[in-house]
């Protein structure tokens, strides 16, 4: 038998190694303390989530810690934090976390959004950015324009249909001609966008590690792995997205024998070069659909919510239309003239960005920043409303000014340094949304047409809102309804359309 002297000094061996072995999360940067075990996560609320952060950043500075159970986080706050960490030191920040239930099985594998780092990422990531580049994107501006003209139709003829469901259509139609091609989506007739966006919902929300036994208890997934019965609720799912993004990706098809322009035919073109199979363009393709829905219908509610409480803005904007366009609609071809409507735009995104929180990087491995380490496997939180909000470029940040972004000549002035040209909205480094371009042009044209054709007011014998809540839906955060009254500026409005909306019902 082992003697009890031989047990005694392996156990003060190993004890003695554990105290000398150096803490990788000795040198994080500071944070609020916890719990045992829990660590932060019972002050974490369920949702607004980047309130919280931003309310921690205020005490621990643009770049914090917490512990989520286990799970170590770095929180982003100031741009200039953001741009060294996500930016600068992409090599090191530019991973996912690893949401098993979520990427493994939900999606298959292949959500270009939330996999994680890996040779099957980095092609899908240059082929989406090539095809998303400035110059395919402006390929879509003359169908942008056409868009801008049905949305002012329906405003029109659906007067009682509420802003949401007008600025979905609108959204959802762009970027469903933009990635299928295809005709205008109308506003009382089927919807295949609203399945895509459901099911891209559910599913992400079902895969967050609060919802996931399989993320928080790491020892389950190898009885998922081996078991089918487990499994199968799982891998129906995947099959149903799966298929639901194909038949999309097929339906496409005749619009690229039409010589349209769209995403998956462009993706298709270069898939040889990138080695990228056929379920995979499927799915790249359905997930820039998806994630493109929602943020550029939550902009124009914001938008909306601010003409309504910025009545100043609104007159001094339409003076700008007034000069410049006179009675005709406006086109992107005015845009170097639309100073104001270009500010207000970059205002919107600013004051309220649609995806507040950002979507969560990890790091890939260890490394140092202002003499923090960040271990391998933290997460870091991209907190686009603490940035937003950064006093080093934002004065007065809460207040809507588009002005802001004007100097004294009134010509956009140079974007400040780490804003990303003032669009902070659309994240940081290798994974900065590469639809950016796209979503920046339907909102600039949107709002332009929008108060070129109508006045923003009060509903009659209401009072404009002085505070609207908002509802926060996961990744996007929107202004709950309110009611507006739109006012056409033209009596013969709808005939100023021409012939862009002879069509439709």
């Amino acid at each position: 038998m082992v003697s009890t002297a031989i047990l005694i000094g392996v156990a003060l061996l190993v004890v003695t190694v554990l105290l000398l072995q150096p803490d990788r999360y000795a040198k994080l940067p500071p944070g609020p303390p916890g719990l045992p075990l829990l660590g932060n996560v019972l002050q974490l609320p369920a949702s607004f989530m980047y309130l919280k952060l931003h309310e921690w950043s205020q005490q621990y500075g643009p770049i914090f810690s917490f512990n989520a159970a286990g799970q170590r986080v770095v929180v982003v706050s100031s741009a200039k934090v953001a741009g060294d960490v996500l930016d600068r030191l992409s090599a090191y920040s530019s991973n996912r976390p690893r949401w098993y239930k979520l990427n493994d099985y939900l999606s298959a594998g292949g959500n270009v959004v939330t996999m994680s780092a890996s040779d099957t990422w980095r092609r899908l990531r240059k082929a989406v950015h090539e095809v998303l580049n400035v110059r395919n994107v402006n390929g879509f501006r003359s169908m942008q324009e056409e868009e801008a003209a049905i949305t002012i139709h329906y405003l029109l003829k659906y007067p009682q249909v509420n802003l949401v469901k007008h600025f979905h259509r609108t959204s959802a139609s762009i970027i469903w001609r933009g990635v299928y091609g295809g005709n205008p989506l109308s506003l009382d007739g089927p919807d295949p966008s609203q399945r895509v966006q459901d099911m891209s919902a559910e599913a992400f929300k079902a895969g967050l590690p609060g919802n996931s036994l399989m993320d928080m208890f790491p020892p389950l997934r190898h009885l998922y792995a081996n078991s089918k019965w487990l499994r199968k609720p799982l891998d129906d799912y995947a099959t149903e997205s799966t298929n639901m993004f194909v038949d999309l990706y097929a339906g496409a098809k005749d619009a690229w024998a039409l010589g349209e322009p769209c995403i998956s035919n462009n993706l298709n073109k270069l898939s040889e070069d990138y080695g990228i199979s056929q379920t995979s363009k499927a799915w790249t393709s359905g997930v820039v659909f998806s994630a493109g829905q929602d943020t550029t219908a939550t902009a124009l509610r914001f938008f909306a919510l601010a003409m309504l409480l910025h009545p100043e803005v609104m007159l001094k904007a339409q003076t700008e239309l007034d000069v410049v366009v006179g009675d005709r609609m406006p086109t992107f071809e005015d845009k170097e003239k639309l100073l104001y409507i270009t500010a207000i735009a970059e205002e919107v995104t600013r004051w309220h960005p649609p995806a507040p929180g950002g979507v969560p990087h990890a790091a890939s491995e260890d490394f140092v920043y202002e003499g923090y380490v960040i271990p391998r496997g933290t997460w870091i939180i991209d907190n686009i409303w603490s940035q937003t909000r950064d006093p080093a470029l934002y004065d007065e940040a809460d207040t809507f000014d588009p002005s802001r972004f004007l100097d004294a000549e009134g010509c956009i002035k140079a974007a400040a340094p780490d804003s990303h040209d003032d669009g902070l909205g659309f994240g940081h480094g290798r994974r900065i949304c590469p639809g950016r371009d796209l979503a920046a042009n339907s909102l600039f044209i949107s709002i332009a047409c929008l108060l070129w054709a109508f006045e923003f007011r009060p509903v009659k014998g209401e009072a404009a809102p002085e505070d609207i809540g908002l509802v926060d839906n996961f990744i996007t955060v929107q202004p709950a309804p309110f009611k507006v009254d739109l006012v056409p500026r033209f009596r013969d409005l709808d005939l100023r359309l021409g012939e862009t909306v002879a069509h439709l019902a």
